[in-house]
Protein backbone atom coordinates (compact mmCIF):
# COMPACT_ATOMS: atom_id res chain seq x y z
CA UNK A 1 0.00 0.00 0.00
CA UNK A 2 2.84 2.27 0.97
CA UNK A 3 4.19 2.01 -2.41
CA UNK A 4 1.30 3.08 -4.31
CA UNK A 5 0.74 5.68 -2.42
CA UNK A 6 4.17 7.19 -3.15
CA UNK A 7 3.38 6.43 -6.78
CA UNK A 8 0.02 8.55 -6.54
CA UNK A 9 1.65 11.08 -5.06
CA UNK A 10 4.83 11.23 -7.68
CA UNK A 11 2.22 11.07 -10.22
CA UNK A 12 0.05 14.27 -8.69
CA UNK A 13 3.31 16.46 -8.00
CA UNK A 14 4.67 15.50 -12.02
CA UNK A 15 1.10 16.67 -13.09
CA UNK A 16 1.17 19.91 -10.82
CA UNK A 17 4.35 20.44 -12.16
CA UNK A 18 3.74 20.38 -15.76
CA UNK A 19 0.70 22.35 -15.18
CA UNK A 20 2.42 25.46 -13.66
CA UNK A 21 4.97 24.65 -16.25
CA UNK A 22 2.03 26.04 -18.84
CA UNK A 23 0.02 28.17 -16.78
CA UNK A 24 3.03 30.34 -15.14
CA UNK A 25 3.91 32.92 -17.84
CA UNK A 26 7.81 33.94 -17.92
CA UNK A 27 9.31 36.12 -15.96
CA UNK A 28 9.85 39.10 -16.74
CA UNK A 29 13.54 39.12 -15.17
CA UNK A 30 14.15 36.50 -18.03
CA UNK A 31 13.87 39.19 -20.62
CA UNK A 32 16.20 41.62 -19.14
CA UNK A 33 18.69 43.32 -21.96
CA UNK A 34 21.97 43.83 -19.91
CA UNK A 35 25.13 45.86 -20.97
CA UNK A 36 27.20 45.04 -24.09
CA UNK A 37 29.93 46.47 -25.52
CA UNK A 38 29.73 48.40 -27.95
CA UNK A 39 25.90 49.59 -27.72
CA UNK A 40 23.87 51.55 -30.12
CA UNK A 41 22.82 55.03 -28.93
CA UNK A 42 22.41 57.00 -25.99
CA UNK A 43 21.70 54.42 -22.87
CA UNK A 44 20.69 54.14 -19.24
CA UNK A 45 21.48 51.65 -17.08
CA UNK A 46 20.18 50.59 -13.76
CA UNK A 47 21.77 51.35 -10.09
CA UNK A 48 25.08 49.11 -9.96
CA UNK A 49 23.84 46.88 -12.26
CA UNK A 50 24.01 46.77 -15.90
CA UNK A 51 20.46 45.86 -16.91
CA UNK A 52 19.55 48.58 -19.26
CA UNK A 53 16.25 50.90 -18.34
CA UNK A 54 16.19 53.20 -21.45
CA UNK A 55 17.33 53.76 -24.98
CA UNK A 56 17.66 56.68 -27.29
CA UNK A 57 18.78 55.87 -30.69
CA UNK A 58 19.07 59.00 -32.40
CA UNK A 59 19.26 62.43 -31.36
CA UNK A 60 15.54 64.35 -31.71
CA UNK A 61 16.01 67.55 -30.06
CA UNK A 62 13.28 67.19 -27.76
CA UNK A 63 12.39 66.75 -23.78
CA UNK A 64 12.24 63.23 -22.70
CA UNK A 65 11.99 61.89 -19.31
CA UNK A 66 15.15 59.88 -17.77
CA UNK A 67 14.16 56.61 -16.90
CA UNK A 68 13.14 56.70 -12.92
CA UNK A 69 15.45 53.75 -11.93
CA UNK A 70 18.29 55.15 -13.92
CA UNK A 71 21.75 55.60 -12.46
CA UNK A 72 23.85 56.02 -15.12
CA UNK A 73 24.42 56.27 -18.69
CA UNK A 74 26.44 56.38 -22.22
CA UNK A 75 26.32 58.02 -25.48
CA UNK A 76 27.24 55.02 -27.05
CA UNK A 77 26.44 56.36 -30.88
CA UNK A 78 24.00 58.49 -32.67
CA UNK A 79 25.43 61.53 -32.74
CA UNK A 80 24.75 62.36 -28.74
CA UNK A 81 27.84 64.65 -27.67
CA UNK A 82 25.73 66.94 -25.97
CA UNK A 83 23.20 65.64 -23.26
CA UNK A 84 22.03 68.87 -20.54
CA UNK A 85 19.74 66.70 -17.73
CA UNK A 86 17.46 68.53 -15.45
CA UNK A 87 15.95 67.89 -12.07
CA UNK A 88 12.47 69.10 -13.35
CA UNK A 89 10.35 67.29 -15.54
CA UNK A 90 9.85 69.57 -18.33
CA UNK A 91 13.80 70.33 -18.91
CA UNK A 92 13.35 73.40 -17.92
CA UNK A 93 15.75 75.04 -14.90
CA UNK A 94 19.54 74.71 -15.24
CA UNK A 95 20.90 72.22 -17.20
CA UNK A 96 23.64 70.22 -16.16
CA UNK A 97 26.09 68.19 -19.00
CA UNK A 98 25.56 64.57 -18.74
CA UNK A 99 27.83 63.65 -22.00
CA UNK A 100 28.97 60.84 -23.15
CA UNK A 101 29.27 59.03 -19.55
CA UNK A 102 27.54 60.22 -16.56
CA UNK A 103 26.14 59.10 -13.11
CA UNK A 104 23.94 60.22 -11.04
CA UNK A 105 23.77 60.10 -7.21
CA UNK A 106 20.19 58.55 -6.72
CA UNK A 107 18.01 57.09 -8.75
CA UNK A 108 15.51 60.34 -9.80
CA UNK A 109 18.17 62.69 -9.43
CA UNK A 110 17.51 63.53 -13.45
CA UNK A 111 14.14 63.77 -14.04
CA UNK A 112 14.11 65.00 -17.77
CA UNK A 113 17.02 65.40 -20.10
CA UNK A 114 17.52 66.84 -24.31
CA UNK A 115 18.51 64.03 -26.35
Amino acid sequence: MRASTRRIAAGLAAALIATLAVTIPASPAAAVERLKIPDTGLVFYQAYTQIIVGRQATPDGGCHPVPADAIWLIGWSGGFNSVPGYQTPDCSGEAVELNNFHTFPHEGFFLSYRG
